[in-house]
């Protein structure tokens, strides 16, 4: 065989040769690798120091749909300084109600705002006659509303002379007989109580006693309570009750 034709036939052995192996290499080329899932047990914590500020533009809203309630236990106290102002919007008001007491009734509520403590007396000298008058000072001011809460007296008359009547802020209070000593008999009041007065053209806060016989002894009158602006006067309460002068009360008094 010419040396031309053994050269060309062993170049196409190689050709084919090469093609051969060729063939198996693209067949057997591995797949592209897959990431497998990766468990990390016993986390050390991680500390980042340094954080930057993240800002977020344009949050949308968020709801929350189903929101269980949220028990929230050993909540430490809060404080909040610089607390700015509340104001109520134009038209807007703030019920207040009092609590009930154990008839059902309102409890009264004396604001602290407007709380004024007001204690006054007076003594009355009889002076050979069976009645007389004092009037409380402090006076009440003018544009005040007082309410009084206690009233109490104490009365040294002869013994056996007791009193017709005891009035103060236009009410009457009964005594108590307390004992006697070197003939004098010594009379009390202390009641509790609710009444309320403002100074009006009629005259001022009087304590008016009168004795069944004239005396030459004493009587002292004491009331103590609030002052609150006369504005507050709760509807429906008269803030003075019309009165008698004392010769026409004496005659309305059953004959002896």
């Amino acid at each position: 065989m010419p040396q031309n034709v053994r050269k060309s036939s062993f170049a196409v052995c190689l050709v084919a040769v090469g093609a051969l192996v060729a063939i198996p290499a693209v067949a057997q080329k591995s797949p592209v690798p897959q990431p497998i899932p990766v468990n990390v047990e016993n986390t050390p914590n991680v500390n980042v120091a340094n954080t930057p500020s993240v800002s977020v533009t344009n949050t949308p809203n968020v709801s929350v749909a189903n929101t269980p309630s949220v028990t929230v236990s050993n909540t430490p106290s809060v404080n909040i300084a610089n607390t700015p102002s509340v104001n109520l919007a134009t038209g807007a008001t703030v019920a207040v109600t009092s609590p009930l007491d154990g008839s059902g009734n309102p409890a009264p509520v004396a604001v602290f705002d407007a709380f004024q403590p007001y204690d006054a007396s007076c003594i009355v000298s009889f002076n050979g006659n069976n009645m007389g008058s004092c009037d409380f000072l402090p006076a009440v001011p003018t544009g005040k509303l007082l309410v009084i809460q206690e009233f109490d007296a104490i009365g040294l008359v002869e013994t056996g002379n007791r009193p017709q009547s005891i009035i103060a802020a236009d009410h009457y209070f009964a005594y108590t007989f307390m004992g006697n000593y070197s003939g004098i008999d010594d009379l009390a009041t202390h009641q509790e109580t609710r009444l309320y007065w403002v100074v009006n053209p009629d005259g001022a806060l009087q304590c008016l006693p009168t004795l069944q016989t004239a005396s030459n002894g004493v009587f002292e009158c004491d009331v103590s309570g609030y002052l609150v602006d006369a504005s507050l006067l709760p509807p429906g309460i008269p803030s003075h009750h019309p009165k008698l002068p004392l010769s026409q009360l004496l005659k309305k008094l059953p004959a002896r």
